[in-house]
């Protein structure tokens, strides 16, 4: 017997288990005498535009400072680490890269250093514009580090803990940290997404989610599912115990049909909705998903490589291989080109995965093209980024 238990299945599973395929059961109630919590959404737009410089709108400043009172505890989601996610020239626009990867340095204060959140390159912070030479660097963007400061402003005496995987690189600490919070040596848990699921602490009768919508703006078709899935959880989180809950979502778009699905808990609402997406745009559960993935130090033979690859397909297709049906995007730089100095280009492919295809797929990455390039195949991927 395998048992699947989720409030945000996958879309793949909840289709599987309204097919048939699965046996599905639904719990409607939460256990015991629990409520929802409930669900406030805050516009940051308008708290941008009323003169509120913080990350924390003050909506969400009046809730903690009520549950403080109330001797309760809180816990805030930012899914972003450091102090502030880039750093850039207020003179000529320039953004402070990695030197090894194509990505912006993040700022953490606990070290004072620019580091690169891929290869792990750091340096001092502070110095100069490599480009310009301008002196005046402005640090924009906002971490979990930085959250943690205007909370230990805002609330003075107030016990803050932060969660991220600076905080917890330690080995078992993550578990001890967690074991403190539950004991009420803390007053608020802050964190990434790693407070979002799993965690019952009965004294939580608040949740606030800074910046909601960040993740629904990447270029992965999982992004709505991730963002709902780590709203729905994280909400989730407030009013276990005795005493009802409180969740404040943050947003840009507070009026998005996403973040009104995930404060109505509304998981079946969002999957109609996205399974109808996904099956315009032909996606999973629709097809199967195969990315390939070419590396290399020199980028002319990673994108050498990869077109390699992407001709031997097309030829084995018109081929041997005729009867399979596949859709190819591609091949194109990866959403990060370059990572610890090595050149990343892909192909995703929309097919339907068997032992043909696999067969195929194997001839076709048997490739002239050698050097130093990896090539990587990849079939139904967490993620196509």
């Amino acid at each position: 017997l395998l048992l699947l238990a989720s409030a945000t299945p996958s879309v793949e599973s909840f289709t599987a288990a309204k097919s048939g395929k699965y046996s599905l059961f639904v719990l409607k109630n939460r256990y015991g005498s629990a409520v929802l919590p409930q669900v406030r959404t805050v516009d940051m737009k308008k708290e941008i535009l009323s003169g509120n410089t913080l990350d924390i709108s003050r909506e969400l400043c009046g809730a903690i400072s009520d549950t403080l009172s109330s001797k309760k505890q809180a816990i805030i989601l930012l899914n972003r680490r450091g102090k502030n996610t880039y750093i850039s020239c207020p003179q000529c626009g320039y953004v402070l890269s990695c030197p090894n990867c194509s990505i912006s340095l993040t700022y953490h204060s606990a070290n004072n250093r620019m580091m690169c959140h891929y290869c792990g390159y750091s340096a001092p912070s502070g110095g100069k514009c490599p480009n310009c030479g301008g002196e005046h660097l402005k640090f924009l963007g906002a971490g979990t580090q930085k959250v943690e400061e205007e909370l230990n402003a805002l609330f003075p005496k107030a016990r803050v803990l932060r969660l991220d995987a600076d905080s917890t690189a330690a080995r078992d600490s993550y578990a001890k940290r967690l074991d403190e919070f539950a004991n009420g040596e803390y007053d608020i848990l802050l964190g990434t997404q790693m407070v979002a699921k799993g965690l019952d602490f009965p004294n939580v009768t608040l949740v606030g989610v800074l910046g909601a919508d960040s993740a629904t703006y990447s270029d992965d078709f999982r992004g709505f599912e991730r963002t709902f899935s780590l709203l729905t959880q994280v909400i989730g989180r407030a009013g276990r115990g005795d005493s009802a809950g409180t969740a404040v979502i943050q947003s840009l778009n507070p009026d998005s049909e996403l973040i009104e699905l995930a404060a109505r808990q509304d998981y079946e609402g969002f999957y109609n909705d996205e399974i109808m997406t996904r099956k315009l745009m032909i996606y999973p559960p629709y097809c199967d998903i195969c990315t390939v993935s070419t590396r290399s130090f020199v980028k002319s033979e990673a994108q050498n490589a990869v077109n390699e690859v992407f001709a031997n397909i097309k030829s084995l297709l018109q081929g041997e291989y005729s009867d399979i049906k596949t859709i190819i995007l591609g091949p194109a730089p990866a959403a990060v080109p370059r990572v610890n100095n090595k050149y990343r280009f892909r192909m995703i492919i929309k097919c339907k995965n068997g032992k043909r295809f696999r067969e195929m797929l194997k001839k076709a990455t048997e490739i002239k093209q050698k050097g130093d390039v990896t090539v990587t195949v990849d079939i139904n991927p967490e993620t196509v980024i």
